[in-house]
């Protein structure tokens, strides 16, 4: 493992030795620190609530506390109270963005440990309003897990998944702005723990497909989208993960193209032995976590895939604990990726071993690199913190961040695939927009890429769609015309 860091008196910061000349040194620093001082903290999402251009957080707290910090020029404050989201409360376990009803303000899903959830209706940037109960969605015994809200029959809309960690787990589909429960229709009603997951099209039909996490000693799941009706093939894609005690199983997952090869390959943060499942492209996998450089036997809860040192390939990092339940303590891990392998980074001793649960990557100051919020809820003495990632100018800019948006101009894209090619034609790297992880959250946010080069590039985006995928494309795409901001594009 690599070694530590230089300590300086009021700021930590995190240098590790080069490997090679392309290699930089991840270093972070903390964003204020008292305001993101309070323990208890459990799941976290980025999305822009406000409209005004870049990325808000959300974190949802065992005392049923959910924070809403408005980020104004990189400053945030907790305006939650003010705009009617509860301060106390019953326990919150999950939350998500989304845009139900198609207003243009997302809206926010918050999942309770078996007292119903919430869905809070944004009122245009000044105000959020409880309507889960009168839409049908509050469901009142669910311990929830996971939320995502994904289109999965591609018919415009987003629909709304909950992951039931003791109970049979929801899909609602969403018509106008209306919610009817397929749950058993579709097949999706598995009863197994459930606790990650993840929509992605693994094999590339064009429609989403469904990874589950499952706890308690359950076999993990991975639902093929038959066209609105789900099939579970874990087992025949050899998904479904090891024999395991009761102790043991699938906490979270997150998705992303490690080897830069085009499709999309799945990490399982588990209770046990964890697992990074490559996708050989032709609808299968071969799990390789051992093989290249993943290893031990862990209590990891939240994972995500994130590109932090621009050198466009995806890192991981990933989230746990040990110790006794009055006494548990973040034992977190980085993994740098290089494409072929990965290779942990020693992070025992610095601010980015500060999660117990949620993770999640996100450029909140629009500089060009991936700054991370983490959460600690086990730890009472815990805290909440957002680390601000320090790459040096001439690499933050070495980046490209795209903005996906529906027909209407919404950001009800989850699950479409975004590829950047060079100038001849060969593929640069493949990022999915988000579908859910980190532990039971999901971000609503632009699509990252870290570039070797500054060179222009070809931006291909892939559509799930009623008639299967469709590609659109951006040639010439100057990625230092958009430094400080996004690239869009809007599906056709």
């Amino acid at each position: 493992m690599l070694k530590p860091y230089i300590i300086k008196t009021a700021t930590i910061l995190l240098s590790y030795p080069l490997l090679a000349a392309a290699d930089v040194a991840p270093m972070f620093t903390a964003v204020q620190p008292d305001t993101f001082g309070d323990s208890m903290a459990l799941s976290n999402a980025w999305g822009d609530y406000d409209n005004d251009g870049d990325l808000d957080l959300v974190i949802s707290f065992k005392t049923g506390d959910i924070r809403l910090y408005q980020n104004s020029d990189g400053v945030f404050e907790n305006v939650g109270p003010s705009l009617g989201l509860p301060t106390s409360g019953k326990e919150t376990r999950s939350i998500a963005w989304g845009d139900y009803n198609g207003d243009g303000y997302l809206d926010i899903y918050i999942g309770s440990n078996r007292n119903g959830n919430e869905l809070y209706r944004n009122n245009a940037g000044q105000s959020f309003t409880e309507v889960g109960v009168s839409l049908g969605v509050d469901i009142p015994h669910v311990s929830s897990r996971q939320i995502s809200w994904i289109d999965y029959d591609s018919d415009g809309d987003v629909d709304l998944f909950v992951a039931d960690r003791v109970g049979e787990n929801y899909l609602f589909r969403n018509d106008d702005a209306l919610f009817t429960d397929v749950s058993k229709v579709t097949g999706l009603n598995d009863a197994r723990p459930t606790v990650g997951a993840c929509w992605f099209d693994y094999d590339g039909d064009g429609l989403l497909d469904l990874f589950l996490a499952n706890q308690s000693g359950s076999k993990d799941a991975l639902y093929k989208n038959n066209g609105g009706v789900f099939e579970d093939l874990a087992d025949a894609l050899g998904v479904g993960g090891d024999e395991r005690t009761p102790r043991q199983g699938g906490v979270d997952c997150t998705v992303g193209d490690f080897d830069n090869d085009g499709d999309f390959d799945l990490f399982v943060a588990n209770y046990g032995r964890n697992y990074l499942y490559r996708n050989d492209g032709n609808g299968g996998f071969e799990e390789v976590s051992e093989a290249l450089g993943i290893s031990g036997d862990d209590l990891m809860v939240g994972a995500s895939f994130g590109d932090y040192n621009n050198d466009g390939f995806i890192d991981l990092y990933v989230a746990g604990y040990d110790g006794p339940a009055d006494n548990r303590r973040p034992v977190d891990r980085l993994f740098k990726g290089d494409g072929a392998s990965f290779y942990e980074i020693d992070i025992s001793n610095s601010p980015l071993n500060g999660a117990d649960h949620g993770v999640q990557w996100g450029d909140y100051d629009l500089d060009g690199d991936l700054d991370i919020s983490l959460t600690e809820g086990y730890n009472i003495l815990g805290h909440h913190p957002l680390l601000r990632n320090e790459l040096v100018d001439e690499v933050k800019v070495r980046s490209l961040q795209v903005t996906v948006l529906d027909r209407n101009g919404l950001p009800s894209r989850a699950g479409a695939e975004v590829r950047l090619y060079d100038n001849e034609g060969s593929l640069l790297a493949s990022r999915l927009v988000a579908t859910g992880d980190g532990y039971n959250s999901h971000s609503n946010m632009p699509v990252h890429f870290g570039l070797k080069t500054l060179q222009q590039v070809t931006v291909e985006v892939t559509f799930q769609t009623p008639s299967g995928p469709v590609k659109q494309r951006l040639n010439d795409v100057d990625p230092s015309q958009y430094i400080s901001t996004t690239l869009t594009v809007k599906q056709e």
